[in-house]
């Protein structure tokens, strides 16, 4: 695994130090158990996130950093569902249903691991409740733009996630993924850029390529026109009738 990654980062580095720019591209390759692995492409800019499967792909996530909504944009049937955040009453905590107890692991320094503006990757394992949930290889100060969105998104989509949880039966509350999706669901940022990650479940991300020079197309932060629109919580509430 050493070598693979060695070799798939020294494929895609770039040798400019990194900084602030109008728009970054990320491409990564994940991987899900019972699934083909395929690339998803992420385009970054102060004001956007918007991820998708490449070039051409009509079917897109964006999120409006400004506004915090989170947009899913389905084509096919010409729909777009909105997420919008959730924010907790005056004095109102969340607290998990039971105690989670949270710890990582710095694993020993990877051989001919790669150096980028003097920080070498470094391997960390993310436990809770003594279970290793997920495994983080990451650069700190690499891509700090993306870090940030990225630490935006997750806290965003947790906040929806909260909405749902006390549905959930209590014998499919797993510890791990309530941290990741609910409770802690940052964590793996905090140590810089994952350049690959891997969880329970036969889930795995790799940094394929990147581009903190890109230039995106602005019609691509640009929600189509004529689409059904109606939002998350409209669907669990079955206000939605879906046009044919």
């Amino acid at each position: 695994m050493k070598k693979i990654l060695f070799l798939m980062i020294s494929s895609v580095l770039f040798s400019c130090a990194q900084k602030e720019q109008s728009d970054t591209l990320v491409l990564f390759m994940e991987q899900e158990s019972g699934i083909e692995p395929y690339q998803t492409r992420m385009i970054v800019n102060q004001k956007f996130v918007r991820v998708d499967d490449g070039e051409g792909s009509r079917n897109f996530v964006l999120f409006d950093r400004i506004k915090k909504v989170v947009y899913s944009v389905n084509p096919d049937e010409k729909r777009i569902m909105a997420i919008h955040e959730k924010k907790l009453e005056k004095g109102q905590v969340f607290e998990p249903p039971f105690k989670l107890t949270h710890s990582v692991k710095e694993l020993a320094k990877m051989k001919d691991a790669p150096t980028i503006n003097g920080e070498v990757a470094r391997r960390y394992q993310l436990s809770t409740n003594n279970e290793i949930c997920y495994d983080v290889v990451a650069i700190k100060g690499l891509m700090p733009n993306v870090v940030t969105a990225l630490t935006e998104f997750h806290q965003h989509m947790a906040t929806d996630s909260r909405v749902t949880f006390n549905n959930m039966p209590a014998d499919m509350q797993d510890a791990c993924d309530m941290t990741l999706t609910t409770f802690k669901p940052t964590r793996q940022l905090a140590f810089g850029f994952p350049i690959q990650e891997w969880g329970k479940q036969g889930y795995m991300r790799s940094l394929v390529d990147y581009d903190v020079n890109y230039k995106a197309d602005p019609k691509l932060f640009v929600l189509p026109e004529g689409y059904q629109n109606y939002t998350v919580q409209d669907l669990r509430e079955g206000k939605v009738k879906f046009k044919e």
